[in-house]
């Protein structure tokens, strides 16, 4: 019986019992004259149309399987004839490219290539027959500290692949080189952020961190801006931050928790921050804040871009120029880079060089290039692109200070997270600064302006010497030096002339305007501060939650030196801890705060700017028409 399209009575699919409606082409088997869809036969619609225009005879799966008993025409449901499936036998997941497929030559299943270890078999074989298949070293040895103890420095005299080849000519010079790049390395150790000290006048503190979505994390800054206030430089990779610039300059952003545009991310005490989109499709973006401290105006900030091809996804580059850093004569070249994970490394390090090609014209101005590169250097001896990464920098001068981990969980330790300068002399130190912002830590290096300076070098404070915590003060206003007025005035001094030795006059004289000095102007002793106490709390801070987040931080930290399951949980659960009691004290305080000025609008809105950020982050700056 050909196939037809029929008014029948019969508008069910015997193979699946669902309706079929009435403008979907409806097939009839030749043999068992039964309804089908053409979907449960794996035909597609064309197919059936095709069928049944043509009056060709159809014999459905079902009555082929009857008389083929090798069921060599059953294909599963709504698959189509071409379509390719198999299970693997490992991960239980599907493959569907026969290029993508092994046999494990133990249990002769088939597998993912990412499921077959050659010799060994799939995975699941693995797991069967080798004892701890899946335990790491630092595991079997029950010694946590090995997963993070393994540092990056190839510039060490006894490194082996250094000991490959003839003795080099200049034998001396080329070791005192190494030498100060891998003390250097050497001396990079974690650092709490509390401990991390403001540079002095001829010093610049770069901080770089992937910071994972700045719209995320600005409150969080804001909240620790005292504790930030101490860098001369923030460099975020990894912003998130989407953004296009309106015909009056301004920027909007394309996020909604950044309604406001650029006041919704500007931080105290830092100039409006040099943004850049972001390239890829997920993730990306950068952005740079530069202190007030290092530069007076934003002319003296230059933005360049060395780039030949801003339009290739493989790599993400940001160059600013500081002239006149702290009033020295000098111009530092800072750069904020990203490397997505998704994109391959030879295709950045193609492009990374072309960039350092282009800024050979610098190669005499202090350089400092650090972001996220996704680049593990602790596997440097074993990956030819990481290998060829460190090769490009040293061609264009550039050696990495950073030698421990960035990201560091209790299963894995990876260096990820790069610095790298062309100017040893003026490189002071490196660090690793441990904050719980994001899955990354974050990195501190410290430069020198002007080694001739009296203040490149911070000397310890005598032990004896008078410091701002121990010393005490006196208050100068107008009502003071009023009152010390009228105590003089009503002052009779006849006390003095009872006296006749010129001596004894003097003492009197001199006790009787001490007493008064003291009167209007009273020592104050300067309130010792409390050991987690900050400089500006926020007033919904309260002690004991300040104690909580000090307790929180010196938990992640130790969590990063020993990362044990144990440690990193202990550290998320005060984390969840102070995150949900900070937010409990602000909502608090913000509603006795509108309460008790209910019927002051003026205090109201201070609270609301204070909020949303919109008062004390304002621009400073005043611009002056012409006349």
């Amino acid at each position: 019986m050909p196939a037809r399209i029929t008014k029948h009575s019969q508008t069910k699919c015997i193979k699946c019992n669902k309706r079929i409606p009435k403008y979907r082409p409806k097939l009839y088997c030749s043999i068992c004259d039964e309804i089908k869809h053409f979907s449960c036969q794996g035909l597609s619609k064309t197919d059936a149309e095709y069928l049944i225009n043509n009056k060709i005879s159809w014999t459905c799966t079902d009555c082929i399987t009857e008389i083929l008993p090798i069921n060599a025409c059953r294909r599963p449901k709504g698959s189509s004839p071409a379509t390719f499936k198999v299970q693997c036998s490992s991960c239980k997941g599907y493959c569907y490219s026969q290029t993508n497929i092994r046999t494990c030559n133990h249990c002769d299943n088939t597998v993912h290539a990412k499921c077959f270890k050659n010799e060994l078999g799939c995975i699941a074989c693995c797991e069967a027959m080798i004892p701890g298949y899946h335990v790491n070293l630092y595991e079997l040895y029950d010694d946590f500290a090995r997963l993070n103890n393994e540092t990056f420095n190839p510039y060490v005299r006894e490194h082996y692949t250094n000991m490959i080849g003839d003795a080099i000519s200049n034998e001396e010079h080329h070791n005192s080189m190494w030498n100060e790049v891998s003390e250097l390395l050497i001396n990079c150790k974690y650092k709490q952020q509390k401990h991390v000290k403001c540079s002095t006048p001829a010093q610049l503190n770069i901080f770089s961190h992937n910071v994972r979505s700045l719209a995320k994390n600005i409150s969080k800054l804001r909240d620790d801006i005292d504790l930030y206030n101490k860098y001369d430089v923030l460099a975020f990779n990894e912003t998130n931050l989407r953004f296009e610039k309106l015909p009056n300059g301004s920027i909007k952003f394309k996020s909604e928790k950044l309604p406001n545009g650029m006041s919704d991310i500007l931080l105290e005490n830092f100039h409006e921050p040099i943004l850049q989109n972001p390239i890829s499709c997920k993730g990306g973006g950068l952005a740079i804040y530069i202190n007030k401290r290092v530069v007076e105006l934003e002319s003296q900030i230059e933005i360049f871009d060395p780039n030949p091809d801003p339009d290739n996804v493989n790599g993400e580059f940001q160059f600013v120029k500081l002239h006149n850093c702290k009033g020295f004569n000098k111009t530092k070249v800072i750069a904020n880079i990203y490397r997505s994970p998704s994109r391959k490394a030879d295709a950045f390090n193609l492009l990374l060089d072309s960039v350092l090609y282009k800024i050979n014209r610098h190669s005499k101005k202090h350089t400092v290039m650090a972001g996220d590169f996704n680049m593990d250097l602790l596997k440097h001896d074993s990956t030819s692109d990481f290998q060829d990464l460190t090769n490009i920098m040293s061609n264009h001068g550039f050696v990495q200070i950073i030698s421990r981990p960035t990201r560091v969980t209790d299963t894995s330790a990876t260096l990820i997270d790069h610095v790298y300068t062309n100017n040893l002399d003026y490189t002071l130190s490196s660090s690793i600064i441990t904050l719980d912002l994001s899955d990354h830590l974050g990195t501190l290096t410290k430069i020198c302006l002007d080694k001739n300076s009296s203040t490149t070098k911070i000397t310890p404070p005598h032990p004896l010497a008078v410091t701002a915590e121990n010393c005490s003060t006196r208050i100068f206003n107008d009502a003071n030096d009023e009152k010390f007025r009228s105590l003089i005035n009503e002052e009779c001094w006849e006390s003095i002339d009872k006296n006749t030795d010129a001596n004894a006059q003097f003492n009197e004289f001199l006790t009787i305007y001490t007493g008064h000095y003291n009167n209007a102007y009273p020592l104050k002793a300067k309130r010792s501060r409390r050991k987690n106490e900050r400089h500006n709390s926020k007033p919904w801070i309260l002690p004991w939650l300040e104690d909580a987040i000090a307790r929180k931080d010196d938990l992640f930290h130790f969590s990063v030196k020993f990362p044990t399951s144990e440690n990193v949980e202990a550290h998320k659960k005060m984390k969840k801890f102070c995150e949900k009691h900070v937010n409990i004290a602000k909502e608090q305080y913000t509603k006795k705060y509108f309460k008790q000025y209910g019927d002051n609008s003026k205090k109201q809105w201070q609270m609301i700017n204070n909020l949303l950020g919109r008062k004390i982050y304002r621009n400073e700056q005043l611009r002056v028409k012409s006349a």
